[in-house]
């Protein structure tokens, strides 16, 4: 639909070969592919965008074909505003829709004014809808002002250039309008960290259509500024013939300005997403100079127009295809980012039915893990197979004995009791391997684990005053009581917490009971426990100079709420004397 409707808007604002430029370009662009192919809600933004202006303007009549003067048509302003108020609900750079809108209007009237006078009322007609549609979420904002969090966190250099300090919006105005030629987003969930937009000849077919549209959108200014007048009128006549080549470029230069200003203020600067309302202009300016070929040349040369037009887009095919569908997709930082890694341990599950129970390594950042690997389970498989995650830096699963381990590649101190489980394959970088038990720690064994209330029991302890460091083994008796988790976006908002709701403490102290250092941290995720499971971890704790006397001491406890979870004897840590 976004093809469909660049190549209409294209066609309208100069003609039918510029605007199929436009929409093959873009077809074939990374940037294009890249949100289009996830299904971001940002690409929603650049169809509603188009669709909004192409109706706003065929309801000006730019474009049409030289005729009488016709009536307004206002269902097409109908549908602008309602397509520019269903825009507010994709991504916050929609806000800048309406402000194009209002910026080309001032333009036209000052040099079409008779145009923009026999349409007024619809025009106030198309603002008043689109305003209509915007109250609920105006409403919604005000009521929760911390659902704009996120576009304050982002907005540094603004921040910065309020407090008198304007060298990061300098900086991020020279890389964002940078993005086209010389670098562009360094996030590699959206491009490959420094691409810019366009190759060379790209971009230099790019920056001659925003010279040949400044210069038509000028010329206006210039021409009245030099006093000439078009025969039979004043300048605000001006609008068929070559003024409307000025009326589209100015609009599509004010497009592209305002898509790319979100660029200037936020960070990271040329980011792809947040300047996503200025891509179909981007395109737009690109297919510019194929039209002033075509209205330059002669009839004889005007084969160079269409030589010209398809060496641009086979350029940007030849570049962007491949680093789209070869070249990004196989780097190790956007595999790790999209947990390819996790969809090929699925898959590889699907076609293995009597594996159902082991440990699943990673680094614990959240649930996404978890949702990455149930989308890629068959249905068939999803309630039978139990993964366990666990970060190998400092935990490792004793029952269930099989775990997919390896990736990501760190160092762990429990590799050594690890080796390759018989006959099996490796999947998404993971080797499936069997763990020793003689891992568990022996020095400190209870008669009986020790149960907390929440089901999670301590079996063993072990401290290492050389390598500094207590390692504790685990066991779930029971299904671990844990509170509700709601699903926090990463990053998440400014004051939302996202952190886990159960930790292990663990201190060392003097013979007095004072405390000496800490290490918290539970590196297995509660939440995929089930009970029979046995998992050690380690915590970091350096021996003091003098050890006499020193106990390790350790609990759980809810880092949200900062209370302690009792053991069934109704106490609150584990003491062990652990000095000499």
């Amino acid at each position: 639909a976004v093809i469909m409707l660049i190549f209409l808007v294209g066609r309208r604002l100069y003609s039918t070969v510029p605007g199929l430029v436009a929409a093959a370009g873009l077809a074939v662009s990374f940037w294009s592919l890249m949100y289009s192919r996830i299904g971001l809600r940002h690409i929603s933004l650049p169809f509603l965008t188009l669709a909004t202006y192409f109706f706003f303007l065929r309801g000006l009549g730019i474009g049409d074909r030289p005729s009488a003067a016709r009536p307004p048509r206002t269902f097409d302003f109908v549908l602008a505003g309602l397509f520019m108020g269903l825009s507010f609900y994709t991504y916050f750079a929609s806000r800048g829709v309406p402000l194009i809108l209002l910026a080309f209007l001032a333009y036209a009237f000052v040099f079409a004014r008779p145009r923009i006078m026999r349409h007024w009322k619809q025009l106030l007609l198309m603002f008043g809808i689109g305003f209509a549609m915007a109250v609920p979420l105006l409403i919604t904002l005000a009521r929760q002002p911390e659902s704009e969090a996120r576009v304050a966190e982002l907005a540094v250099p603004l921040v910065e250039a309020r407090a008198g300090n304007f060298g990061p919006l300098q900086e991020h105005i020279q890389i964002t309008l940078g993005m086209f030629h010389a670098t562009g987003d360094d996030e590699w969930l959206y491009n490959i960290p420094g691409r810019p937009v366009f190759g060379p000849l790209g971009a230099i077919v790019f920056w001659s259509g925003v010279i040949i549209a400044l210069f038509f959108a000028l010329r206006p200014a210039i021409n009245w500024l030099r006093g000439w007048r078009p025969a039979g009128g004043s300048h605000e006549d001006l609008e068929r013939g070559p003024a409307e080549a000025s009326l589209s470029s100015a609009f599509v230069l004010l497009w592209w300005l305002a898509g790319i200003s979100p660029g200037f203020i936020s960070v990271p600067p040329a980011s792809l997403g947040h300047t996503i309302l200025a891509q179909p202009a981007v395109f737009l300016l690109t297919s510019v100079p194929i039209w002033w070929l075509l209205q330059t040349l002669s009839d004889r040369y005007v084969w160079v127009a269409y030589a010209a037009a398809m060496i641009l887009v086979g350029s940007i095919a030849l570049r962007d295809l491949p680093d789209y569908f070869v070249e990004w997709p196989q780097r190790g930082m956007t595999r790790f980012l999209y947990r390819a890694d996790i969809r090929d341990v699925a898959v590889y599950l699907n076609d293995e039915p009597d594996l159902t129970d082991f440990g699943m390594s990673g680094l614990l950042a959240g649930p996404w893990d978890k949702i990455a690997f149930g989308i890629d389970l068959d249905d068939s498989r999803a309630g039978s197979v139990r993964a366990r995650w666990y970060n190998p830096e400092r935990a490792v699963i004793l029952v269930p004995e099989l775990s997919f381990a390896g990736y990501p590649a760190v160092e762990s101190p429990y590799a050594a009791y690890q080796s390759n489980a018989p006959a099996a394959d490796n999947a998404g970088g993971y080797e499936l391997v069997l763990t020793r038990g003689d891992v568990a720690p022996t020095a400190h064994v209870p008669s009986e684990p020790v149960c907390f209330e929440n089901g999670l029991c301590w079996t063993g302890a072990d401290y290492d005053a050389q390598g500094g460091w207590l390692e504790l083994a685990w066991q779930v008796a029971e299904e671990i009581d844990m509170p509700d988790t709601p699903l926090i976006s990463n990053p998440p908002p400014p004051g939302v917490y996202s952190g886990p709701r159960l930790l292990v403490f663990a201190q060392l102290q003097d013979a007095d009971g004072r405390f000496l250092v800490g290490d918290d941290g539970l590196w297995v995720d509660p939440s995929t426990m089930y009970p029979g499971d046995l998992f050690v971890q380690r915590h970091r704790l350096p021996a003091p100079e003098e050890l006499g006397g020193v106990a390790a001491v350790f609990g759980l406890y809810d880092p949200l709420t900062q209370m302690r979870i009792l053991t069934l004897d109704s106490e609150d840590h584990i003491r062990l004397a652990v000095g000499e």
